[in-house]
């Protein structure tokens, strides 16, 4: 009875093994993949893509929708305004037939910190220097991720050999085991 179930052990480890180099294997390609994709296309990534969706669905700042949300969350973390800047809501866009006479949301204008309140929007209604955000959100997001872009690439490399150690470890256990 014992030798059946050393041999049962054996063959449950042998197919853990199996199945975890399957599994790490797949994984690994996928990082691959992506940063592949990645590095191939970046040069691709646009403004006027993201200026037209902003111009067609950016509904103000109580727009309760991901969308806007979300661009909210980015111009008042980030300190920007829009894709290009604050003329990316003019004419023709979504936010002006909304709200007719307001030149931007208030996402674009100075706050006291990062979620206080605004410094003053009448003065950033009329531009003055230090209460409005004219720098657009795609060049200070790029920046951002070119500064700290050695981090999260760093941090991928080490991943990946961890997975490539795995899988070396996992295949020398399975052919050894005997």
């Amino acid at each position: 009875m014992d030798v059946l179930s050393c041999l049962k052990y054996l063959m449950f480890i042998f197919n853990v093994l199996v199945f975890f180099f399957i599994l790490v294997s797949l994984v690994f390609l996928m990082q691959l993949v992506g940063a592949i994709l990645f590095l191939v296309h970046w040069k691709q990534v646009r403004p006027e893509r993201f200026l037209s969706e902003l111009r067609r669905n950016y509904r103000g700042d109580e727009g309760a929708e991901v969308f806007s949300t979300a661009w909210n969350t980015l111009m008042v973390t980030f300190s920007c305004c829009g894709v290009l800047g604050p003329e990316d809501f003019g004419n023709g866009s979504r936010f002006q037939e909304l709200h007719p006479g307001v030149p931007w949301p208030r996402a674009c204008c100075a706050r006291d910190g990062l979620l206080g309140d605004l410094l003053g929007w009448e003065q950033c209604q009329d531009r003055s220097p230090g209460y409005i955000h004219e720098q657009g959100c795609f060049s200070t997001f790029g920046r951002t991720l070119q500064r700290s872009l050695s981090l999260p690439g760093s941090c991928s490399l080490a991943v990946l050999g961890i997975e490539t150690f795995a899988m070396f470890f996992s295949l020398c256990l399975y052919y050894n085991f005997d």
